[in-house]
């Protein structure tokens, strides 16, 4: 696999059938209009609202009475965030008409006003997504396209996608599409699923193109709601079966991984490892591995083919939830500090660490921090610690800010320059910066939130998307978002953890290490992750630009992070990765470090 410094157009199928998936979620929210009126007259004890014949409303329809208040700005950016809002009660539609309805209130204290807002109670619409119906003699990738078509739905706010897979329902319950709307059958899928429709997706050929599909349907009656049809550029096509053991030789897929990275061992621990960096912490030359689990920095030195622990420091497992580790020297001082980004509650009470020597113990230099951290290390250059302040109710809000040591403290540095992107927030995990080219600016280097791999000029220019999806890390960052009773999100939306990419030069050649994790449907990953097994990926960086050069092989769980190493004397370089099996209720979380050589044959 090559990965060309071009344009998009090399990368028109996914672009092009999620743009078809796109388009048919906007459509379906199209047939689900919200509903918002505003109160223009008042007439004794009812009142007139801005609703009218062909909107979504009926006689006996209750909705909100919302009186609104002054406008809410960000306090940081100032951006306005919307306006107060006071609920008042309830009210009835009496009458729909032509340019208007009438209203009354069910609570007689309540008195409404010009200009107040009447809407139905926000709900949700839960969508069972059906297997996909092909009409086409193409082999179409059912698992992927149905798996874009929840995940779009999912996206949106207003829609939800339940963990309920219908095919499989469908092949226990014993019925097919048609038996599925027979009453008795709705009635016990609507025991086993809270759910409001059915989506019934299919494609089919249109000359020379391809028409993707769909059938709304009721889970109350089997009653179609919609129908709508859009024309797709392209359709994923199923890959292509890999030969099995017999087929395969034996002996060239071994030359496919020969002189890259061999497996040398494997070492278990009986908790989830969140995070883990590797440095100089004592100032004496030797590498430390400093590992954070949800609320402990466990220290270890690997030694004679084992990690063997050498100290811990531990916070209250209540009230900490630790989500990256960073070891850096960024005050200079000839010991790597270590940098926790420390969920606190809804926020962030992040801290940096320090050895001290006399007192053999690692001292807090700087708490209380409310900010994310994260290292880069380009080609060429000194590690850059990066930091990001979190949102008023998102994880994450403005640029990403550079760290520096001045005096006895840490300061805020220039701002990360990075591309303006229309609709891209960047974010500093799932990030780095290097140059790739002869030129000495920077390119940006990140994972999308398709768990694309892309590369930026400076000037914005897309220079790679790769075809492979990377990252599918299956943890997700919430720090700022309200939730309401039940898991509904309220305010903000949580973003999914991105792990590192790294740059290693080994062996006169530059290499980025990224990691691959394996999700349940396919390549595009729902909100209901469920990661299979993952690999490590090392993509060779050459006059062209990536190169896929070797990909470990297959391991249970997801990675949770990786770091390469090299011996002061030997010169010899290891990769380590952490793998992450979660136990979930009844099991226990297990965490494995891998340990490859890095060959230079």
């Amino acid at each position: 696999m090559i990965l060309l410094f071009m344009s998009a157009p090399a990368f028109a199928e996914d672009r092009g059938s999620l743009a078809s998936v796109d388009r048919a979620v906007g459509q379906i929210e199209a047939m689900f209009p919200q509903l918002e009126g505003t109160v223009v007259s008042l007439e004794g004890g009812e009142f007139l609202v801005d609703l009218k014949q062909g909107d979504p409303v009926h006689p006996g329809d209750r909705l909100k009475l919302i009186r609104y208040g002054e406008e809410i700005l960000h306090p940081a950016t100032g951006k306005k965030l919307g306006r107060k809002e006071t609920e008042l009660g309830e009210v009835e539609i009496v009458q729909i008409g032509k340019n208007f309805s009438r209203a009354k209130t069910l609570d007689k204290s309540v008195t409404p006003q010009v200009g107040d807002g009447v809407r139905p109670p926000f709900r949700k619409i839960v969508f069972l997504v059906a297997p996909l119906e092909s009409k086409t003699a193409k082999d179409i990738d059912r698992n992927r396209l149905v798996s874009a078509l929840e995940k779009r739905l999912q996206e949106n706010p207003r829609f939800e996608v339940p963990g309920l897979d219908l095919g499989v329902w469908m092949l226990e319950a014993g019925v097919d599409k048609e038996a599925l709307f027979r009453q008795e059958n709705l009635d016990r899928l609507r025991e086993k699923v809270k759910a409001d429709f059915v989506l019934l997706p299919s494609v089919r050929e249109v000359k020379d193109k391809m028409a993707l599909s769909f059938e709304l349907r009721s889970t109350v009656d089997g009653q179609v709601k919609d129908k709508a049809e859009v024309l797709a550029e392209q359709i994923p096509l199923a890959p292509k079966p890999a030969k099995t053991p017999r087929e395969q030789s034996l002996q060239t897929d071994f030359e496919g991984r020969k002189g890259v990275l061999e497996f040398v061992e494997k070492q278990e621990f009986p908790f989830e490892i969140v995070d883990f960096d590797v440095g100089d912490l004592n100032g004496d030359g030797s590498q430390d591995f400093a590992i954070a689990d949800r609320h402990r920095i466990l220290i270890y030195r690997h030694e004679d083919g084992k990690f063997k622990k050498i100290s811990q420091v531990a916070t209250s497992k209540t009230a900490n939830y630790f989500l990256s580790i960073d070891v850096g020297d960024v005050n200079s001082n000839g010991r790597d500090e270590i940098f926790v980004t420390n969920k606190y509650g809804d926020g962030l009470k992040s801290f940096v660490l320090e050895a001290n020597p006399k007192q053999k113990r690692f001292d807090k230099i700087w708490d209380n921090v409310t900010l994310y951290f994260r290292i880069i290390r380009p080609f060429g250059a000194k590690p850059k610690l990066l930091a990001q302040t979190p949102g008023f109710r998102d994880p994450f809000t403005g640029g990403i800010k550079t760290i520096q040591y001045k005096g006895d403290r840490y300061v805020e540095g220039p701002e990360l320059p990075v591309p303006s992107i229309y609709g891209m927030q960047f974010i500093l995990y799932g990030l780095t910066q290097t140059s790739l080219t002869s030129s000495k600016t920077n390119e940006t280097i990140i994972l999308d939130k398709d768990y694309h791999l892309r590369v930026y000029s400076p000037s914005g220019r897309l220079l790679v998307k790769s075809d492979d999806y990377y990252g599918h890390d299956p943890r997700l960052i919430d720090v700022g978002v309200k939730e309401e009773i039940g898991g509904i999100v309220k305010q903000g939306e949580p973003v999914n953890y991105r792990g590192r990419l790294q740059f290693v030069e080994n062996g006169g050649r530059k290499f980025l290490l990224i990691p691959r994790n394996y999700v349940a449907g396919g390549g595009l990953l729902s909100k209901l992750t469920l990661v299979n097994d993952s690999s490590l990926v090392l993509l060779g960086i050459t006059r062209e630009g990536f190169e896929k050069v070797f990909e470990t092989r297959k391991q249970k769980g997801y990675i949770a992070a990786f770091q390469t190493t090299v011996h002061p004397k030997t010169r010899e370089r290891k990769v380590h990765v952490v793998t992450v099996q979660e136990g979930g209720l009844a099991g226990k979380t297990i965490s494995s470090i891998f340990t490859y050589n890095w060959q230079n044959n």
